[in-house]
């Protein structure tokens, strides 16, 4: 995808996001565009199991770039926590291809609401699950889970269960 149109996408789901909520960190853009990458919108960015589940340092290191020419507007959260993202004074200028704008609205609805912690989890169950999938078939989701909660002991079983039967529900799974 050129770089202008993936420039189109990445704002376009942050005004989308914005349009159901008003909190947007870094940790929730990084799930929200690995969603969207799997949903089949072509970003090319490579995802890799990190602290907070599937991080990309090329996103990373693009998300400050876009900062700094205004076309997103990231700033520390007053709160002393996380970061603030916004569409910049100059992410007007970049559109998105209209056969990427279904896969964005679904990745908002299904997912732009949910906390920080739900889309750890949910994108780390995707991200085992795509993983494991392709050493063995019908997975049961008992072994995911399990691989997940090695990787996320902080969260309960019945958490990261309940956010596999999410992306089941999905399809994601």
């Amino acid at each position: 995808m050129p770089q202008d149109m993936k420039v189109g996408a990445i704002v376009a789901l942050v005004q989308g996001v914005h349009r159901k909520t008003d909190k947007l960190g870094k940790i929730q853009l990084q799930k929200l565009v690995y969603f969207l990458q799997e949903t089949g919108v072509p970003l090319d960015y490579e995802f890799e199991i990190y602290h907070y589940g599937p991080f990309s340092f090329e996103l990373s290191d693009q998300m400050n770039f876009w900062d700094s020419l205004g076309v997103l507007s990231i700033a520390a959260d007053p709160t002393g926590y996380g970061f603030s993202i916004n569409v910049g004074s100059h992410g007007s200028k970049y559109r998105i291809d209209n056969k990427y704008s279904p896969r964005i609205d679904y990745v908002v609805e299904k997912f732009g609401s949910d906390s920080p912690a739900k889309l750890e989890v949910k994108s780390t169950v995707h991200f085992v699950n795509k993983v494991l999938k392709k050493q063995m078939k019908n997975l049961p989701e008992k072994l995911v889970v399990g691989k997940v909660k090695e990787l996320k002991p902080q969260f309960t079983d019945s958490f990261i269960s309940d956010c596999y039967q999410e992306l089941k529900g999905l399809r994601l799974v």
